[in-house]
């Protein structure tokens, strides 16, 4: 009898996991998977839309047939987000299910007034993953940026996540920012968040309709572009391509990109950045914070317009000093900017000095803002070309004149 009352309560014990654990199950039917969610504020009210992916469109699309939209974007007008949210349910056969979105789209003028109260939301919801990108729209509203319609990807949303993630592994000036990141560097002593910009080139109207995925040349087209600089949680202003550039390499942020060195009078020649690791140290001396920044890149080269012996060992040395000066003044003007005109440590330098001079941090960090502005930045940089390419010198100069 005992052996039975005990295999009773086991069997009793496994009915109850199997019960609780199917407790919220959602039926897929009865879901709106949102992939992509842009917020604006016109006046005083909030305008959210949601992306939405629509299964038999993508089905068909991928089978040949253009009888259904792969996806749907819904916008509505409201007070609040989260009152935007379940008004939007009046207007959508199915409910709104947030656990696969890739990309969230923010209005400029949502990002000058402060981000927290739109973001305190969705870090909260426990539906929602932490780990999408949060970008800017820049010059167009995030309805707009998420309406634009790709030949190559079906769902705007999904092109908008892998576009920023190619852009980043090949541009120095595209930075990916997710939620958690975001929450973090706002939280964090001595750092400030950024956030990349999207900008729309061309033709609205067409590039939200499906004929822009139709034609050879689009007649609208998406660039990230630029990156934002955050003081706090409100947008303050952006760095030009040079100054994003000069952030990614302080940042580590660089896996590739491209240099030009004039050469001769309008030619260029083109390195590629292959690899880089910066390192950054920072302490409290006499009282004064500095910071040491240490750049080590390789390259190659990529493209010669102009006559270089390249197999001479002091040239591509003179060539590695050239892409060294050019790495370090990219870096200067974003640091000049960061201080003189934005006064955001959006570099970590605080965060740096916190980490390898912790009493040192402590004498300086009630006053970080104005002692950031005036911190010294020693910067040393160590830049190797590996590779000339198929060929040594290039054919250009030598070719015959009309």
């Amino acid at each position: 009898m005992k052996r039975k009352g005990v295999f009773l309560l086991a069997l009793a014990l496994a009915f109850l996991v199997l019960l609780t654990g199917c407790w919220n199950r959602r039926e897929l039917n009865d879901l709106a998977i949102v992939m992509g969610m842009g917020i604006d504020k016109i006046d005083k009210e909030y305008v959210i839309s949601a992306q939405i992916v629509n299964p038999g469109g993508v089905a068909l699309k991928e089978s040949g047939g253009m009888s259904q939209s792969p996806v749907a974007t819904y916008s509505i007008r409201a007070a609040s987000i989260f009152e935007g949210i379940r008004k939007m349910t009046t207007g959508t056969p199915r409910r709104l299910y947030f656990s696969h979105i890739q990309v969230l789209i923010l209005g400029e003028q949502i990002a000058r007034e402060g981000t927290k109260e739109v973001l305190d939301l969705l870090f909260r919801d426990h539906e929602v993953r932490p780990d999408f990108y949060v970008i800017l729209a820049k010059d167009a509203t995030a309805l707009q940026i998420l309406s634009m319609i790709d030949p190559l990807e079906k769902i705007p949303a999904t092109k908008l996540y892998k576009s920023l993630e190619t852009a980043e592994s090949a541009w120095g000036s595209i930075v990916s920012v997710q939620l958690d990141e975001y929450i973090a560097d706002l939280l964090g002593e001595g750092i400030e968040p950024v956030l990349v910009g999207i900008t729309l080139k061309g033709r609205v109207h067409t590039g939200t309709s499906s004929v822009n995925s139709q034609k050879e040349s689009q007649s609208a087209l998406l660039r990230y572009h630029e990156i934002g600089v955050f003081k706090e949680d409100k947008l303050r202003g952006w760095f030009n391509e040079e100054e994003s550039i000069g952030f990614s390499y302080i940042t580590d942020r660089v896996d590739s990109t491209v240099e030009e060195i004039p050469c001769d009078k309008n030619n260029k020649i083109v390195i590629e950045i292959i690899r880089n690791k910066t390192t950054v140290s920072g302490k409290v001396e006499k009282g004064k914070p500095q910071v040491e920044v240490s750049i080590s890149a390789e390259g190659n080269v990529g493209e010669v317009a102009c006559k270089k012996d390249l197999s001479d060992p002091q040239t591509m040395y003179k060539l590695e000093a050239d892409v060294e000066k050019q790495i370090r003044e990219k870096i200067l003007s974003a640091i000049h900017k960061a201080q003189k005109q934005y006064r955001a440590d959006v570099f970590g330098f605080g965060q740096s000095i916190y980490q390898n001079d912790p009493k040192g941090w402590e004498k300086v960090k009630e006053d970080w803002d104005s002692q950031f502005s005036n911190v010294k930045v020693k910067i040393k940089t160590d830049v190797k070309l590996r590779r000339t390419g198929k060929v040594g010198n290039s054919f250009i100069p030598f070719m015959k004149k009309e």
